[in-house]
């Protein structure tokens, strides 16, 4: 094994063959890596989206409860923030949806 014939005569191939079979085993390990990551994202976004949901229904309720405008400030604030943060996980999900291959288009009217 590692000869190969050519008009001079034979012509050594091991290191050719070890480079790609190195080569072959840092693509697997590469994919092997993204898809964990992946996983990991659509993992993570799952775990902090359902408290997060839970934090943005409370704030609704308080908001509707009497408050004072200080206290009405402070909640529009969290409010606010959650929101963001909501979407921000939501981006997450669907870039590593996007990564797995398991992103749907959403038809929504507007």
């Amino acid at each position: 094994m590692g000869k190969a014939w050519t008009r001079m005569g034979f012509r050594d191939v091991t290191e050719r063959s070890r480079a790609r079979e190195e080569l072959e085993k840092a693509r697997d390990a590469a994919e092997v890596a993204s898809r964990a990551k992946t996983e990991f994202l659509a993992a993570m976004s799952h775990e902090i989206r359902t408290p997060m949901n839970a934090i943005l229904g409370m704030s609704e309720m308080l908001a509707e409860s009497p408050l004072d405008p200080e206290q009405m400030q402070y909640v529009e604030v969290f409010r606010r923030a959650g929101a963001k943060l909501l979407l921000l996980i939501n981006d997450i999900l669907d870039l590593s949806k996007i990564e797995a291959g398991h992103f749907e288009l959403e038809r929504v009217e507007f």
